[in-house]
């Protein structure tokens, strides 16, 4: 394939898995020779994606802060796109998906992919652009509501950098004073109440408090508004048991030597395949108390359509948790069989070489068509609602 400049806007700033997602496949598709140049919308405090981008060699051009007016930041990455004579733009989620279609993509001048990571489809997203779901589960509601050009594309995992043995596990142990004969639960989340993340985590503190297992330790990498909470809570959990059984350190810029560290992982979404990735057993986290096994049998393709997530049935009782852990912790062969098997699922269907070819070949698709205002056109009636006449009149409705 010959060389693409495709400018690459990311969501958001924060080490989250679509983010991480597009990073990665930012750095691949450099290493085969195309031209990526990173975007952002600038944050409040620290913005660790930029320290993650630059360990590859890539800059991010962060452009305004949070309260940058839409207007502003479309502008300046119209002049990214400009300097750097992009021929192709990959917005990453619903708000650089808006940017990019009112911006440098505005009359069909340059064009977009969109890549929509969620696990439920939103509308306000441009119907007549391509658009990649990660999810198969949601292939069927893409095309229900009226996208035009819908691929599957699932999350990458970077399988070369996320192996058993290449980061010291022990080392980490050491540092937060764990022993070689403990068994370690690690859990590698954004925690915030998007997606019960933070409920994920919060119900495996209680699980370990309802274990009351001497042997068993948790720990919980991550950082979000949920953080003092989850370490209300852990503190709790500690007192009643009599010991640190719960850690909370925040969050790593390279969380690698946890997943190494652990003998179970528990999580969801990118972090669950990362788990996987390691060669560690995963007990997969979801909506409204969700928790399972992820092993051989009827669960794999649901848990991979919905990328390592599932909907419970409301029940956040630990003992179910802590019921399954049990199964795990007490049966170290299990925990063996259980690792082998998922790094070579996660090898086999989510390495990043292979997400990065299909992105590859999704571009070479797009730019061989050419550019039309029509298609552009006939997203305008729907764009402009969701962008100005949805937000002005729940504002208005707002001061009543």
């Amino acid at each position: 394939m010959r060389p693409v400049r495709v400018l690459v806007h990311l969501n958001n700033l924060a080490l989250g898995g679509a983010q991480l997602n597009a990073v990665d496949i930012a750095r691949t598709l450099r290493d085969r020779g195309h031209d990526p140049v990173l975007f952002a919308q600038g944050v409040d405090g620290p913005a660790p994606l930029v320290e993650v981008a630059a360990r590859h060699g890539l800059d991010v051009v962060v452009a305004g802060g949070p309260d940058s007016p839409h207007a502003e930041v479309r502008r300046r990455l119209g002049r990214l796109a400009a300097e750097h004579g992009s021929q192709l733009l990959h917005a990453w989620e619903v708000r650089a998906a808006r940017n990019s279609y009112f911006g440098p993509g505005r009359y069909g001048r340059l064009p977009v992919i969109t890549t929509f990571y969620g696990i439920r489809m939103l509308r306000g997203l441009p119907r007549h652009q391509p658009l990649v779901l990660g999810l198969g589960a949601l292939m069927g509601e893409g095309k229900a509501f009226g996208h035009q050009d819908v691929s599957l594309i699932e999350p990458p995992v970077n399988t070369a950098t996320d192996a058993p043995g290449l980061v010291d596990g022990a080392a980490f142990r050491r540092e937060h004073g764990i022993g070689d004969d403990e068994l370690l639960l690690v859990i590698v989340t954004r925690l915030v109440p998007a997606l019960e993340k933070d409920a994920g985590a919060e119900l495996t503190v209680d699980a370990v408090r309802h274990l009351d297992d001497p042997r068993v330790r948790l720990v919980v990498v991550g950082a979000g508004p949920s953080l003092e909470p989850l370490r209300t809570r852990a503190a709790a959990a500690n007192t009643a048991l009599g010991r640190r059984a719960v850690l909370v350190p925040g969050q790593l810029a390279d969380p690698r030597p946890a997943y190494q560290a652990a003998d179970i992982v528990l999580g969801m979404g990118g972090s669950a395949l990362r788990g996987l990735a390691f060669g560690k057993p995963v007990v997969v986290h979801g909506a409204a108390g969700y928790t399972a096994v992820h092993e051989p049998g009827p669960l794999v393709e649901p848990h991979a359509s919905r990328c390592m997530y599932g909907f419970g049935n409301g029940s956040r009782e630990p003992a179910s948790r802590a019921g399954q852990l049990r199964g795990l912790l007490d049966d170290p062969g299990r925990r063996t069989e259980l690792g082998a098997w998922g790094r070579e699922w996660v090898v086999g269907r989510f390495s990043l070489e292979c997400v990065t070819t299909a992105f590859e070949e999704l571009y070479a698709r797009v730019l061989a068509r050419p550019a039309r205002a029509a298609r552009w056109l006939r997203d305008l009636e729907q764009m402009t609602r969701y962008e100005f006449t949805k937000p002005a009149a729940l504002r208005l409705l707002g001061r009543l």
